[in-house]
């Protein structure tokens, strides 16, 4: 028998993009917004469920964080004015930052993922009248061009032997995921259903892949295999479940979950 969902947060406020602070499943980091105009980096143990602020001194919006497999390097978003965004990266191991400066008028780079060796950062990026997902090393240098097309491509999420990549695009007139090769070569459709599947992200074995899809009407997690076979419904809530995570063990996935008009973060069984 399933256990019941694991409540994580109890003050009910809007969050999001929850993600592991390394293998050792103890820790969490995610986006809280604290007030209608700022979005917080913040940080919970999982034995006392207590989240404290990562930078208190901060007023600029910082948000989407993703961690390297040991922890040592951190890389998330940070607002620079209206709709001007920087992508930062905090090395912990020198404590110094690197980034991806705004680009020219409304835009900046989004949803950035670590390689599984520690070494690159992917990023989605506007450009054009299309949105690119591009890699850069720890410095922010050596910019790469990975997955070009028409539409959207965001979301970018690497497999665990850092071999593929999965990602959702728009390429195809609806948000549906796709993975490819780490070079952006041979790209394969994942899913085929009539409204969006987005956020990918592959379990630590590699063996599945979960994501929030709107096929059934409502916001819910679902997993797939990596080829997209064996779709399975993991949520099932009248109201949005959404940012899935993997625990380290593959074997929960942390969600973003509305219930009673209140967001918190639950860890939920797979099916």
């Amino acid at each position: 028998m399933a256990r019941a969902d694991e409540r994580l947060t109890t003050d009910g406020r809007i969050k999001n993009s929850p993600a592991f602070a390394d293998r050792s499943g103890t820790e969490l980091i995610y986006v809280l917004q604290e007030r209608p105009v700022q979005f917080r980096l913040m940080r919970m143990k999982l034995a006392d469920k207590v989240g404290v602020q990562i930078h208190p001194q901060q007023t600029k919006t910082e948000f989407e964080p993703a961690l390297s497999a040991d922890g040592n390097v951190l890389a998330f978003v940070q607002s620079r004015g209206n709709l001007s965004l920087a992508l930062v990266i905090h090395d912990l191991r020198i404590g110094k930052d690197f980034e991806v400066p705004p680009g020219a008028g409304f835009s900046g780079p989004r949803s950035p993922a670590i390689s599984p060796d520690g070494t690159r950062v992917l990023f989605s990026y506007p450009d054009q009248g299309r949105q690119r997902i591009l890699s850069v090393n720890l410095e922010a240098r050596d910019q790469k061009t990975i997955i070009d097309s028409d539409g959207v491509n965001n979301w970018p999420d690497f497999s665990p032997d850092g071999r593929r990549i999965v990602f959702a695009s728009t390429r195809d007139d609806d948000y549906e995921i796709y993975s490819s090769a780490a070079d952006g070569s041979d790209v394969r459709r994942l899913t085929h259903s009539p409204r969006q599947d987005v956020r990918p992200r592959f379990s630590p074995d590699g063996s599945q892949i979960a994501f929030m899809s709107a096929r059934d009407g409502n916001y819910e997690i679902y997993v797939m295999k990596p080829d997209g076979s064996d779709v399975r419904r993991v949520t099932n809530n009248p109201e949005s479940d959404d940012y899935p995570a993997w625990q380290p063990d593959g074997k929960r996935l942390v969600v973003v979950s509305e219930r009673s008009g209140r967001h918190d973060l639950y860890l939920v069984d797979l099916p």
